[in-house]
């Protein structure tokens, strides 16, 4: 078994997903069932930044280690470093990636999700069926819950927040590039608790980059 030091992890998983990942395009079949386990096994569930990551220096450290991802999702849209999108620094397909490079690590990509886990028995539930681990890792990311609020899920794409990357994103950076020069953006920042606390004001300095380059007499206003 190949030993990795924590640097060495460190050092090289801010590029890990970016290494393991590619972008989108040429996507090839995936498992669809996962057979009974026959020797060590570790399964992931998620397979964004955290998931895919881990996934892939499981095999590097030791290739013995059946490695099995759960995603439910074929693309995995970055949200770190998604601002730049807002300022045409970055497209949203370079943002964008598939399993592929995790695949030639050997590992098996099963894009269903989890919708249980049965610590007492060691395996996780999918569907009707389950896969047995010796370990596992849970990096499934966060999500919204529009439930919460009343009349939100009917109405959350009339005002574009694209905290999350994708199609909002991309909705929003048109957005801007129609603004007439000398408009006004509002962006207001979110209260605490969340899981980036720069990401708004990342987001405005983008924001102000983009009109400050392109519309020089707009102006941004943000509430905090």
């Amino acid at each position: 078994m190949t030993t990795l030091s924590r640097r060495q992890f460190l050092r090289t998983s801010g590029t890990g997903v970016g290494l393991g990942l590619l972008a989108a395009g040429g996507l090839t079949g995936c498992a669809t069932t996962i057979g009974p386990k026959t020797g060590r096994r570790v399964v992931v569930i998620g397979g964004g930044w955290g998931g895919a990551t881990a996934a892939k220096y499981v095999r590097l450290a030791d290739p013995s280690i059946e490695v099995v991802l759960l995603e439910p999702n074929k693309e995995f849209v970055s949200c770190p470093f998604s601002n730049l999108v807002l300022s045409g620094v970055k497209s949203i397909e370079s943002m964008t990636f598939g399993y592929d490079g995790l695949r030639r690590h050997g590992v098996k990509i099963l894009h269903q999700a989890a919708t249980a886990i049965e610590p007492d028995k060691k395996r996780v539930r999918v569907g009707d069926d389950s896969i047995e681990y010796d370990r596992l890792i849970v990096s499934p990311g966060i999500d919204f819950l529009w439930e919460q609020v009343e009349g939100l899920p009917a109405a959350k794409d009339t005002v574009l927040h694209a905290w999350k990357a994708g199609p909002q994103t991309v909705a929003l950076a048109r957005q801007l590039q129609s603004i007439a020069d000398g408009g006004v953006v509002v962006m207001s920042v979110p209260p605490v608790a969340y899981r980036c606390p720069p990401g708004p004001y990342e987001r405005a300095c983008q924001v102000a980059w983009y009109l400050k380059t392109n519309k020089p007499r707009a102006k941004l206003i943000v509430l905090d």
